[in-house]
């Protein structure tokens, strides 16, 4: 018979702390994963389309800035009414009064977090100077 005084007692220990830390680990990815996944179903984005009535007096580069000025309280209106809302896009179409010409004058599409750092309509939007030429304005 030998003698097994020589086994470390800390090797019996070996095979349910290997499995308390295998638990460990995959607690840790399921709960991540289940994070990810619920964070991405939160995110909402938000569409808002505004009418703007032509005024042939006013110009196309003070329509412009009204247009700006629409999208930036469009914006910050939607993002501080709806918490979930991660993203807003604000589309300002102006139209004559005659309501027979329409064109897009600016497309403004901006994450929460961008619009918190910088709340600018200049910086987040897309314009369309051709709106000028297909509303008849000088």
């Amino acid at each position: 018979m030998k003698n097994k005084s020589h086994v470390s007692p800390t090797c019996s220990m070996a095979p349910p702390l290997l499995r308390f830390t295998n638990y460990l680990l995959l607690s840790a990815i399921a709960t991540l994963s289940t994070m990810v996944i619920a964070g991405a179903g939160f995110a909402e984005r938000r569409e808002v389309d505004i009418r703007l009535l032509v005024n042939q007096d006013e110009g196309f580069t003070v329509m412009t800035r009204k247009a700006e000025i629409l999208a930036r309280s469009a914006a910050q209106r939607t993002f501080d009414r709806e918490v979930l809302v991660s993203d807003v896009s604000v589309k300002v179409t102006a139209q004559n009064l005659n309501q027979d010409q329409a064109a897009i004058i600016l497309q403004m599409i901006v994450s929460r977090r961008d619009w918190a750092s910088r709340p600018d309509p200049k910086i987040w939007s897309t314009y369309f100077p051709m709106a000028k030429a297909l509303l008849g304005i000088q």
